[in-house]
């Protein structure tokens, strides 16, 4: 942690002080008053750590990793030289809430640089505790997070969604200084993912224009996908072995007199995430709701199966599909 209270009540940033005029100071935790002590050396960041968290479970559930620290000092800083008048506050305690943030943006905006994995029992109600208060959240996902070939259940619940980027997660890489943007994030059948990369060096321009640019006005991109020529095979062995997951949607398919092994699935083998249009079929279109997203993306899923009944090389933003079909309803 950066922050820390003295005796007299003042807090102490170490972003903002000169560590050295500190040494020999006692310091206490502003969320639970217990004591801390200023660790700092010639190579090691400088920062405060509980002499016990025993009392403190609640905000600072775990020792912050010097990737943590490094990123939460960059991003703070980041913020700092951007836009003039935004107040950045880092480590800003909301007794309220029993949480601290990052870092807090105006007041309202909370940033969570998530480096450490958690349950998706604890993020989801870290999240909704935010949004019970009226604060909004953020997550940043540090190295171990990151995004690689599948969507893990934990990553599921950070999507945002946008309708110029789909379905995206920040990334944050501290070697590299840089804030990554996956966007227009699709699953294959098979669980595999396909998205678009995006990467900002810190510092380089105005941070909350970047952390914005999901919903700015822009061209709408095109995510180049390759049809899986060797799916049915792959079908076919799964439901040799009795997959459970595939082995339920052909017993709907049999039950309705058919066959999975026979469906021409060759337009429809990239869906935005959540989307199964095997499922569709026999269950409905799905509501589309994620913990991060506070509206349905159901008609978005349904435009998506109205465009996409042919063979697939590209997918688009929800945008694209929507000015689609509003276009086409024009020329009648």
């Amino acid at each position: 942690m950066f922050v820390a209270k003295m005796r007299s009540g003042k807090l102490v940033n170490l972003l903002e002080e000169e560590v050295e005029m500190l040494r020999g100071q006692d310091f206490y935790c502003p969320a639970c008053e217990g004591e801390v002590k200023l660790k700092a050396g010639p190579v090691v960041r400088a920062y405060f750590a509980h002499v016990t968290l025993a009392d403190c479970a609640q905000v600072w559930a775990e020792n912050e990793s010097a990737q943590h620290l490094g990123l939460k000092a960059a991003l703070y800083r980041w913020f700092q030289k951007s836009r003039e008048g935004m107040l950045v506050e880092v480590e800003r305690y909301l007794p309220e809430l029993s949480q601290t943030p990052d870092l807090l943006v105006n007041g309202r905006l909370a940033i969570e640089i998530q480096c450490s994995r958690l349950s998706v029992a604890r993020l989801r109600e870290r999240t909704r505790t935010y949004r019970k208060h009226g604060y909004a959240v953020l997550w940043l996902l540090g190295r171990d997070l990151w995004l690689d070939k599948r969507l893990t259940p934990l990553l599921r619940e950070m999507l945002y969604f946008s309708e110029n980027a789909g379905f995206y997660l920040w990334e944050l890489d501290l070697a590299r200084g840089e804030l990554r943007l996956k966007s227009l994030i699709h699953e294959h059948l098979r669980g595999t993912i396909a998205c678009m990369v995006r990467s900002v060096k810190f510092d380089s321009v105005d941070l909350m224009t970047v952390l914005r640019s999901p919903y700015a006005a822009q061209p709408l991109t095109r995510l180049p996908v390759k049809s899986d020529k060797d799916f049915q095979a792959y079908l076919t062995q799964q439901l040799h072995y009795q997959n459970p997951r595939w082995m339920k949607i052909q017993e709907n398919y049999y039950r309705a007199g058919e066959n999975l092994l026979t469906v021409d699935l060759t337009g429809l083998q990239w869906t935005p995430v959540g989307l199964n249009p095997l499922s569709v079929k026999f269950d409905g279109l799905p509501e589309g709701q994620f913990l991060q997203i506070p509206m349905s993306v159901r008609s978005y899923y349904q435009d998506f199966l109205r465009y996409n009944q042919t063979a697939t090389t590209a997918v688009y933003p929800p945008a694209f599909y929507r000015d689609y079909f509003a276009n086409e309803k024009s020329k009648l």
